[in-house]
């Protein structure tokens, strides 16, 4: 009869080999909320910051980061923007595999020379889109965009009100997640580091 100090041995190898394929198997668990199953991304084309049209159905093979705002926002946007900014330093070369957009809820004031000034400060390579207001309510109705005009006293004029969510399309043209505000950048940039390596781009 063999030593019970060899089972114990056996025992034991073989639970840490259970526990370390467990591990190992573990599904990834996102940050941001999952749109289970990911859904079409609505299409649109607005002007570009960069010049000419941006067409969303052409980007088919990048991720698309989308955040919905305005130049004259006095907080959350540049907040925002600085960290899209963060979070394509972070992902060093990956980045190239995304695209930085930002899409106006201020089409009165943000054109397209505009938003190339206000996004050349964060990130020349972001896209700033605007368009008619009539084109841009039809993309914020397509996401679920809120936006409420607020009235003030001071040289502005006027402030807008806005959803503060960013949008993640994949690289099939999914809409496949959103980020709230208080996520943070380390959540994020996790998720898209693993979603850029399994899309093997």
């Amino acid at each position: 009869m063999k030593n019970p100090g060899f089972w114990f041995l056996i025992v034991m190898i073989a639970a840490v080999g259970i526990v370390f394929g467990f591990v190992i198997e573990r599904p990834y668990t996102f940050r941001g909320s999952v749109i289970d199953p990911a859904v079409p991304a609505p299409k649109f084309t607005l002007l570009s910051s960069q010049g000419g049209e941006y067409r969303l159905d052409s980007k088919t093979g990048k991720f698309v980061l989308i955040f919905f705002g305005y130049t004259y926002c006095p907080d959350v946007c540049p907040t925002t923007l600085y960290e899209m900014k963060e979070i394509k330093t972070r992902l060093k070369d990956k980045a190239e595999n995304i695209e930085f957009v930002f899409i106006t809820v201020d089409p009165e004031r943000d054109t397209q020379d505009q938003l190339e000034r206000y996004l050349s400060s964060f990130d020349e390579s972001f896209y700033g889109l605007t368009g008619t207001t009539q084109q841009l309510e039809s993309v914020w109705k397509d996401y679920g965009v809120y936006r409420g005009i607020q009235e003030t006293d001071n040289s502005l004029g006027y402030l807008v009100d806005h959803t503060s969510r960013l949008y993640l399309i994949n690289s099939k043209s999914e809409l496949m997640m959103t980020y709230t505000y208080e996520t943070t950048l380390d959540e994020i940039v996790s998720d898209l580091n693993y979603l850029i390596k399994k899309a093997d781009l």
